[in-house]
């Protein structure tokens, strides 16, 4: 098979068409790029056909090689061009067939009927369209990076967050380790003073015992010595005898509750710790979730208070809302309720949201606000209520069986107002109900906590 002289001008290093050719000391070339990737690699300056050994510190180009791949280059641009049936320049697209055609593949029958524009008209509406696609493209790019970005600021946050969660575990867990060793030495204590009196009891009723015994042994000693006396002198102390032998203490009794009371110490330990530890903290029924928080909101290390003061660093995950929002735990199905102390802010609105958490801009509100001295409610941004009373404390009460929102004063016990949403949602997949709050105020607004009710059973 004859040899192409295309063959002749490809690199040995890379296979293709010289590209900058250089020409080593042993009359080898290849490309500038490939013997400097060469040497990089092998870091020894050789030559990587003959490994001849090669001082230069510029490699000389080879200028002939180079004209001659540039010529062939040219040339295979020119040949592109041609018509490969007929020879002549492509100067026709063809609209039927999208294909570029030469003068007489025109006139063919191949393509009668055809509809044709000049290759330079093709190209103007194509490029274009390209245009279009590659700013699209450059777009894409751009959304691959901000996402890109957006995970290694969530990446960098994790490691943030899982610092918070620690030291709030580490100081609750330290809290309740204090708390159960000062209830276990009380308790240990009390024990030992229960030990203590029990056996304070015991000794005084050793001591009385060993005093009787001492007086009944003397009475019977004595009246074993009056019977075998003569019996003039038993005669003469009959009477006093008797009535010293008559006059001995009763019998003694056991004495009761002498022993440690274990029920009293040990007997539903567990729950009576629960029981004692239940009046040191209190329980919310709402949790904001940070994950949602308007990097503008600053929430309290329990999560149970918001205020728009001094920002926290947070990423931008699918998740977060802005507008100065966050969002409580999803709500499950059935009833729930919970207290917003408003106070003094005077911007604000709390409620209850709806939709996919990953869509926050999606999502449905109903609530009730504080804004520019005017009361609103619900889906109403720029009308004004007038409430019966001045609203210190929202109570909110969700029942997803009948589908209600309702608002209550709750130092008052005013009832304030009543929906039943017409787009009230399915709750399966992510679609959920959230409680809802905003502020743009710096006082805060509370979360009211409830007192945790343990229930004992005393038993007999």
């Amino acid at each position: 098979m004859a040899r192409r002289i295309e063959d002749d001008l490809k690199c040995p290093a890379c296979l293709e068409i010289f590209n900058d050719p250089v020409v080593l000391p042993c009359s080898h070339s290849f490309c500038r790029v490939c013997v400097q990737h060469w040497w990089e690699q092998k870091e020894d300056q050789t030559c990587p056909v003959c490994r001849t050994k090669c001082s230069l510190i510029n490699v000389p180009s080879n200028l002939v090689l180079k004209n001659v791949c540039e010529n062939l280059s040219q040339a295979s641009v020119e040949l592109n061009h041609m018509c490969s049936l007929h020879e002549e320049k492509l100067k026709l697209f063809c609209l039927d067939h999208q294909e570029l055609v030469c003068l007489i593949c025109r006139d063919a029958e191949l393509h009668a009927g055809h509809k044709f524009r000049p290759v330079d008209e093709a190209v103007k509406g194509r490029k274009e369209k390209l245009q279009e696609a590659l700013l699209d493209a450059k777009q894409r790019l751009n959304d691959y990076n901000e996402v890109k970005d957006n995970c290694k600021d969530q990446a960098a946050y994790i490691k943030v967050q899982r610092k918070q969660v620690e030291s709030k575990i580490q100081k609750d867990f330290k809290w309740l380790h204090r708390f159960l060793q000062d209830d276990k030495v009380a308790r240990l204590f009390a024990v030992m003073e229960d030990e203590q009196k029990k056996t304070r009891m015991m000794k005084e009723k050793i001591e009385a015992l060993d005093r009787d015994l001492a007086a009944l042994s003397d009475v019977i000693t004595i009246t074993e010595e009056e019977l075998t006396s003569d019996p003039v002198s038993f005669m003469k102390n009959f009477h006093t005898a008797m009535t010293r032998i008559q006059e001995l203490p009763d019998k003694p009794e056991q004495l009761p509750g002498a022993l440690l009371d274990e029920a009293k110490h040990v007997g539903n330990l567990k729950i009576n710790v629960c029981e004692r530890m239940k009046k040191e903290f209190s329980y919310s029924p709402v949790i904001l979730d940070p994950n949602t928080a308007d990097p503008e909101l600053r929430l309290s290390e329990e999560l149970t208070s918001l205020s728009c003061r001094e920002g926290q660093e947070r990423p931008k995950n699918p998740e977060r809302l802005d507008c100065n929002v966050v969002l409580g735990s999803a709500l499950a199905s059935g009833t729930h309720t919970w207290d917003v102390e408003v106070g003094d802010n005077t911007d604000w609105g709390v409620g209850m949201a709806w939709g996919d958490p990953c869509l926050p801009d999606t999502m449905l509100q109903w609530s009730i606000a504080f804004r520019d001295e005017k009361y609103r409610k619900f889906a109403d941004p720029l009308g004004s209520w007038n409430p019966p009373v001045k609203l210190q404390r929202i109570q909110i009460y969700v029942d997803s069986n009948e589908r209600s929102v309702l608002f209550s004063e709750s130092l008052t016990n005013t009832q304030l107002c009543k929906k039943n949403p017409p787009a009230w949602p399915h709750l399966s997949g992510n679609m959920k109900l959230f409680p809802y709050f905003w502020t743009y105020d710096e006082i805060p607004l509370q979360i009211i906590p409830l007192a945790r009710r343990v229930t004992t059973q005393s038993q007999r």
